[in-house]
């Protein structure tokens, strides 16, 4: 864990507005408020928890980088050699511990220092409502980081046999930046995730807007800790305490350009006046010539989508650049609210994710029928006509992963789901441009249980820690 330059003094400086209760939060920066005053008043915490969600927006974060590379590694993008060529050595698994392009791993921690600060602190707050509120934030930000980081830098604990006694992250749980902490098991990174969210879950207050985290949000997130963890039963029983529908056919499209919330359990508010991060960036850039794209959609993946298929026009435009035509991502490139380019609301959690947990966790305890219809919630409101068929067994499985692809594709999953299921990432040899030709991939397969799939600790991060160390490959 990175040891920060920073003084607890000047986190605040990107705090959101106090107010707890607000629909919409005010996303204008506060001035810093000393150490010794920071945290006596309930307004103190609020602000407190504000900046907790104006650090997860960094652009290393999920402000952009989070969100793109778990598909750039994956298959579900191909880089355009035309343009900048960023994240190339992502793309190709070249990446090694001297490469900044992943260095998400000092602003997660960020976040978890903030959110230590914070639960430090807590017993200055009377005991009632707003104390569990405020603490429940706190614990679901350091549990949501915890398990980032270690998705990317550990296992899963499904990925193999041996997942959960290797080395996950450093768990951290206090402020003090003068620590150096030796990285954890998988086990108990995902134990110590769990636990914060259950007590997050317990306190959270049913007021909050998707705008926090909120009770449907934790559990939903308790049901994707759940799946990765390989614990069916409790991944459904968190899927059945969402009580958020998924969002219908009609206002799917509304949910990227912002003009629908249906279905979101969770987002962070991006405005162009206060955050400005455009999480459009990794994909590609508008100009006057048209969108110019760093990454396309791969010619398989875009195979998959039928015309019938409400996301394929939501997330995918196919259109020219100086004179050749492209499957651009467009997914988040516009907003009905704000003016930039790309500066979208960022939907860290949907509906149709957690009935997509459920619908797998099911699958896996051989309920068929259950996981059907789990799945069949999603199917009738993305296809003009549902084209299931009552699959059953491994083809019901298989529905279920194609589903979640689709569903899912250039919101920071797919890595992850081939990853926790110990499988091999397997590109298409097309090229490109929108017909599969152009310059096909270098690499174009990822083998089952490879090094690779761990990422390598930054070395900014192990200077400064020397009681952690880095991951096999490198």
């Amino acid at each position: 864990m990175k040891k920060y330059t920073i003084v607890l003094s000047t986190i605040f400086a990107m705090a959101f507005m106090s107010s707890c209760d607000q629909d919409n939060l005010n996303l204008n920066p506060f001035d810093s408020v000393g150490v010794d005053v920071a945290l006596n008043t309930q307004g103190d915490f609020d602000i407190a928890v504000n900046g907790l969600y104006s650090m997860m927006i960094d652009e290393q974060y999920y402000g952009a980088d989070f969100l793109s590379f778990p598909d750039v590694l994956a298959d579900n993008l191909i880089i355009n050699l035309d343009a900048r060529q960023t994240q190339r050595s992502t793309f190709e698994w070249r990446y090694n511990p001297n490469d900044t392009r992943l260095n998400f791993m000092s602003d997660a921690y960020d976040v978890v220092q903030q959110a230590n600060f914070i639960l430090e602190n807590i017993d200055k707050l009377p005991a009632g409502a707003q104390r569990n509120n405020t603490e429940a934030q706190a614990l679901a930000a350091r549990a949501l980081a915890h398990f980032n980081l270690n998705n990317v830098f550990g296992k899963i604990p499904t990925q193999d046999a041996g997942a959960n006694a290797s080395l996950g992250i450093s768990l951290n749980f206090a402020s003090d930046i003068r620590q150096t902490l030796a990285r954890n098991t998988v086990e108990a990174v995902y134990n110590s995730v769990i636990n914060d969210l259950e007590e997050a879950a317990d306190k959270i207050s049913p007021d909050n807007g998707i705008e926090r985290f909120n009770p449907d949000a934790i559990n939903g997130l308790l049901s994707r800790v759940y799946l990765y963890n390989g614990e069916w039963q409790n991944a459904v029983d968190a899927a059945n305490a969402v009580s958020t529908s998924v969002a219908d056919f009609g206002n799917f499209t509304g949910i990227w350009d912002d003009s629908s919330d249906d279905g979101v359990l969770f987002k962070l508010i991006n405005r162009d006046a206060d955050t400005d991060i455009s999480t459009a960036v990794p994909y590609n850039q508008e100009l006057t010539a048209g969108i110019f794209s760093e990454y396309v959609v791969d010619f398989g993946f875009f195979g998959q989508y039928s015309d019938q298929d409400v996301r394929k026009g939501a997330f995918i435009q196919t259109s020219p650049f100086e004179g050749d035509t492209y499957n651009h991502v467009v997914i988040h490139n516009n907003s009905s609210i704000n003016m930039g380019s790309g500066v979208v609301d960022i939907k860290v959690i949907r509906a149709a994710e957690v009935q997509l947990n459920k619908a797998e966790a099911l699958a896996n305890m051989n309920m068929d029928g259950l996981a059907l219809a789990a799945l069949d919630l999603v199917r009738e409101q993305r296809y003009v006509v549902n084209p299931g068929g009552g699959e059953t067994g491994q083809a019901l499985k298989d529905a279920i992963q194609l589903e979640r692809r689709l569903e899912l594709a250039f919101q920071g999953h797919r890595f992850f789901d081939i990853k926790r299921q110990g499988d091999a990432i397997t590109r298409t040899n097309a090229g490109q441009f929108a017909d599969g030709t152009g310059t096909p991939p270098l690499f174009l397969t990822l083998p089952a249980g490879d090094c690779k799939f761990e990422l390598a600790i930054p070395v900014t991060e192990i200077n400064v820690n020397p009681a952690s160390s880095q991951n096999p490959c490198y």
